[in-house]
């Protein structure tokens, strides 16, 4: 059975996950933070580097087909992109101290 899985979909979270490295700076040159802030902080680029090593890993998957939408990625992989935009959320709102400007 094949699943309807539209381009556009595809291009929104691909942008979703380029965008994600301006926003981590942006946040780290913005923000002071405590020690959960940068618990969080360091959640966020943990979870964000290993989805980046699974995708560059795509294809070895455990039904032994490599479902790509386009250019070998399948959908579940750029859904996993939102993740570490949470951890960013949370780094602010529970760990902010204050700004630096």
């Amino acid at each position: 059975m094949d699943v309807f899985e539209p381009i556009y979909i595809f291009c929104f979270l691909l942008l979703l996950g380029l965008i994600y490295v301006p926003v981590f700076l942006y946040t780290l040159l913005k923000f002071k933070f405590n020690l959960g802030g940068f618990v969080f902080i360091v959640l966020s680029l943990g979870s964000y580097l290993l989805l980046g090593t699974y995708m560059v890993g795509a294809g070895y998957y455990s039904d032994g087909q490599s479902s790509g939408m386009l250019m070998g990625y399948g959908f579940l992989e750029l859904t996993l992109l939102s993740y570490p935009y949470i951890f960013i959320a949370l780094s602010v709102l529970l760990g902010k101290k204050g700004e630096r400007f």
